[in-house]
């Protein structure tokens, strides 16, 4: 009757959901506009981790990851400039404020909520956004978000002057009218399996 019964506590142990999942493949993608061009960037190398039990998640991105269809601002960011290497990563540590919503054992989208800081260079801003939660029937987890960044005026000046001074000499460009968009729009996708 014991060896049943410890079968049987096994047996249920065995069927409770992760307590916590990891990537090292997040994708996130960066769209942005001058007067010119559409600018975008992609990372598949971002590692991402969710404590499914607080509902803690961080997620850190090697800026050097980025690629860029423009390949001067890939030869931007490659600059010494821009302090990849002083500041080589970008962060986010913020928490799902509505995980009570999310069933980890029960397969199905979530609509969360998450809120936390993200650190860029050595600047942090409070970011919020909405997020699908998937929950698969391996146990894995797939989520997806997009939110828009607003970067202050000083900080767009800061990326057009690292343009004007990057930019090939041959390019007629008047560069007093370069000028990129406030508004970074991040599309952020992962596939998440246990820990």
């Amino acid at each position: 009757m014991r060896f049943f019964l410890l079968l049987f506590v096994l047996i249920l142990g065995g069927q409770a959901p992760a307590q916590s999942y990891f990537t090292r493949t997040a994708h996130i993608r960066l769209k942005t506009s001058n007067r010119f061009m559409d600018v975008e960037g992609d990372n598949f190398q971002v590692f991402a981790q969710l404590d499914a039990v607080t509902g803690e998640l961080t997620l850190t991105a090697l800026l050097k990851s980025f690629e860029f269809q423009l390949g001067a601002a890939n030869r931007v960011l490659d600059s010494q400039a821009l302090n990849v290497s002083q500041y080589p990563k970008a962060t986010f540590e913020g928490k799902i404020t509505n995980l009570d919503k999310v069933n980890f054992a029960q397969p199905g989208n979530y609509k969360v909520k998450v809120d936390g800081m993200l650190y860029v260079w050595d600047e942090k801003r409070r970011t919020s956004s909405d997020a699908i939660l998937s929950v698969r029937p391996d146990g894995s987890i797939y989520a997806k978000s997009s939110f828009i960044m607003i970067i202050e005026k000083q900080n767009v000046d800061k990326v057009n002057q690292l343009m004007r001074e990057k930019l090939p000499d041959v390019l007629a460009i008047d560069t007093n009218s370069l000028g990129i968009s406030r508004n970074i729009y991040v599309d952020m996708e992962m596939a998440m399996s246990e820990m």
